[in-house]
């Protein structure tokens, strides 16, 4: 008789797994490979995560859950509140970890482009922080239209400065250029507030 999976070990193997990437490519990863690098059996691997593409969408999920502890869920946040948010976000992606998950993530999007089945969860993923932003800046009284074109505007340029850190590994520089955003983003809602009270 089988034994029951147990899904804390489930967990602790997906954590092992990442750290175990940091310094790989998924394009790579094979059972074997992993198996070796974890110094399990590969059999391990299949019980717990059941084939190649079911494991790598695990992967992509525990990557993508990395910012779930910073997610303020459905609060209704000041301004200050939402930038103190924004650059605890962003300063966590910062940490050599968070480079290589992000790497791995952005390694995703990009098989995803491509794949004749896309798994889907990293533009899910980016489009609910794009609708997250949204809908705050809906609820301060912005038209859904212009909410909606901001707030994708903002995450975007997010992942573009996440991206340079990626690609170059200056930390210095894209701090600054997220601080940079960021006052850009305060400036413009503040200059709309009049136009907002009055629609209020």
């Amino acid at each position: 008789m089988a034994r029951p999976p147990r899904p804390e070990r489930k967990t602790e193997l997906l954590e092992q797994i990442l750290d175990f990437l940091l310094d790989k490519t998924l394009a790579d990863l094979t059972f074997r490979s992993l198996a070796d690098g974890l110094g399990i059996s590969s059999y391990v691997l299949v019980y717990h995560f059941g084939n190649r593409e079911q494991l790598v969408a695990e992967i992509i999920r525990g990557i993508e859950a990395r910012f779930d502890i910073h997610h303020p869920g459905d609060e209704r946040l000041s301004l200050p509140e939402l930038v103190l948010w924004a650059r605890a976000v962003f300063a966590s992606a910062l940490e050599d970890r968070g480079r290589h998950l992000q790497r791995l993530e952005f390694e995703a999007a990009v098989q995803d482009a491509v794949a004749d089945h896309p798994r889907g969860s990293t533009a899910a993923g980016y489009l609910g922080w794009c609708d997250f932003l949204s809908m705050w800046l809906e609820q301060q009284g912005l038209p859904r239209e212009e909410a909606a074109a901001r707030g994708r505007t903002f995450v975007a340029a997010v992942v573009g400065i996440l991206y340079d850190y990626v690609i170059c590994g200056d930390r210095r520089a894209v701090t600054a250029s997220f601080e940079i955003l960021v006052e850009g983003f305060v400036r413009q809602f503040d200059m709309a507030q009049p136009s907002l009270e009055g629609r209020l």
